[in-house]
């Protein structure tokens, strides 16, 4: 009897709707819910590692009348917010009447060819105070009058770069607009500027969070490979294009060895700076060299490129032993850390060129055969160098990391 009206109620077309609708959702429920789990953890590493992605572009609030004196609304931006503005280059060979001299008051920071990851604020009045009188602080205020130093994160075709409000212009005034209708809101200091291909541009920028926007290299492994920086914290965030990850092969003591690859073998017993540093410089193996390369972009970001002092900074920031997440010049790093030789870290530097000792072994762009008789000799590029002795062509300022 009941095997009858079980027939009978498979035969009703209802109960097979039914039941082909409970099949599907046993069947296809899982999967719906582990998609919505990735995309979850997917939209949660994405606000961990990099907050809203560059495309999420947040366009200012308001609109309305403007208030007198203005042709544009002054944007405040919201932290953790991207908005995409107007850029425009400035300074450099081609615009020698800017000067070289942001208008912040604090002069070690006013030389902008030491300080090129710098940005000036632009103005949205509708005319220039500087034609009739004095162009002061106040009337740069694009950007709702962001304090000195303030950083931003830049980014455009494709490249990021953190600059640092150094100056005050007026900019490109009334009438210029980029195609969602911002004004042009902040001029790049060209150093900066030629890297991430900015002329007159439309950018994304982001203010940077205010304890810095790089992430600082993880401890190193236990065993004999060293993972490539440039984490946030270890294991949870995706490593930027290119970084990889190259083996840190260890030797016996404290010394720095090169290998017949051209890569370095840390010191098992070296400081775990050192080590870092080491791990640093094997990852910079394959950086072509390009005076100004990799100066106004953040040292957590590998790039293709580096100059001698850019190259020497990258060490320094991976052993978290540089202040700061942006490349020093030479001239700077004549003035860094300590005076004299370290145990395990020496950098020579003048006014045009730097160089450093990690644990016996030197990194530095020079390739001629007069200074390198290792493996590299020849090779142009940030790399490990051997020679008998400190190369003697200048006279060089030595410095060294506290503690080491």
């Amino acid at each position: 009897m009941q095997a009858r009206v079980a027939i009978a109620l498979l035969k009703n077309r209802q109960v097979q709707t039914v039941l082909v609708i409970a099949v599907l959702m046993v069947v296809l429920l899982p999967v719906l819910v582990a998609a919505g789990v990735a995309g979850l953890l997917s939209q949660e590493a994405e606000n961990v590692c990099g907050g809203a992605g560059i495309g999420a572009v947040n366009q200012p609030a308001g609109g309305g009348p403007l208030a007198a004196g203005l042709y544009a609304a002054p944007l405040e931006l919201a932290p953790s917010r991207w908005y995409e503005v107007g850029a425009t280059e400035y300074g450099g060979p081609g615009d020698p009447t800017s000067g070289a001299y942001g208008s912040i008051p604090n002069p070690g920071e006013s030389y902008l060819p030491a300080h090129p990851a710098s940005f000036a604020e632009l103005s949205v009045l509708d005319s220039n105070p500087a034609n009739g009188g004095t162009f002061t602080f106040s009337d740069a205020n694009a950007l709702s009058n962001l304090p000195y130093l303030t950083a931003l994160r830049v980014a455009h075709n494709g490249h990021e770069s953190l600059l640092l409000k150094r100056d005050t212009g007026y900019g490109q005034g009334p009438g210029q607009f980029i195609s969602d209708g911002q004004p042009y809101r902040l001029d790049v200091w060209w150093q900066a500027a030629r890297p991430l291909g900015i002329t007159k541009s439309s950018v994304k920028v982001q203010l940077a969070p205010a304890t810095g926007a790089a992430p600082t290299l993880g401890a190193l492994p236990g065993s004999s490979e060293a993972s490539g920086g440039g984490e946030t914290s270890a294991g949870s965030c995706p490593v930027g294009e290119g970084a990889g990850s190259i083996p840190l092969p260890l030797t016996p003591g404290t010394q720095t060895k090169i290998l017949p690859s051209g890569l370095a073998a840390a010191g098992e017993e070296a400081p775990a700076e050192v080590k870092s540093m080491v791990a640093a410089g094997n990852r910079l193996f394959g950086a072509s060299y390009l005076y100004g390369g990799a100066h106004g972009t953040a040292l957590s970001q590998l790039e293709p490129a580096y100059d001698c002092s850019s190259a020497v900074s990258y060490l320094l920031y991976a052993a978290g032993v540089l202040g700061r997440n942006y490349a020093e010049d030479s001239t700077e790093l004549e003035s860094y850390g300590k005076p004299g030789p370290g145990r395990y870290v020496s950098i020579y530097a003048n006014a045009g060129h730097t160089f450093i000792y990690v644990g016996g072994l030197r990194f530095d762009t020079v390739e001629a055969s007069a200074y390198d008789s290792g493996p590299n000799s020849g090779k142009p590029g940030p790399k490990w160098r051997v020679s008998a002795s400190v190369p003697n062509w200048a006279t060089w300022t030595v410095r060294h990391p506290s503690g080491l």
